[in-house]
């Protein structure tokens, strides 16, 4: 098994953390020995242990406003109202003045 580990140094020291299992941390002078350490706690870790595939199904959700969908697909005055909010908007774009 591979792991990811960010192997950091601070203040003379090396500190190992195993992305996977953020539990396991490691402190150690030396690079070899602090990562030898790190392989220990995960054989403990694993000892008796396997990693298994679960599946979850996830609960339905429906938006808040997926009800209003649709709301206006029959309204008669879309197209009326599509062409007033196109109209406003070019009588507010003409009144700009760009510096």
């Amino acid at each position: 098994m591979i792991c990811d580990v960010l192997l950091t140094k601070k203040d003379k020291k090396f500190i190992a953390r195993v992305c996977q299992y953020p539990e396991i941390v490691a402190e150690d002078d030396t690079e070899e020995a602090v990562l030898s350490a790190t392989r220990v706690k995960l054989k403990t870790l694993f000892s008796g242990s396997r990693v298994v595939k679960i599946n979850i199904e996830p609960e339905s959700y429906e938006h808040p406003w997926f009800k209003y969908a649709g709301m206006f697909s029959n309204d008669s005055d879309w197209e009326v109202f599509q062409e007033v909010i196109g109209q406003y908007r070019k009588e507010t774009n003409s009144n700009i003045d760009i510096v």
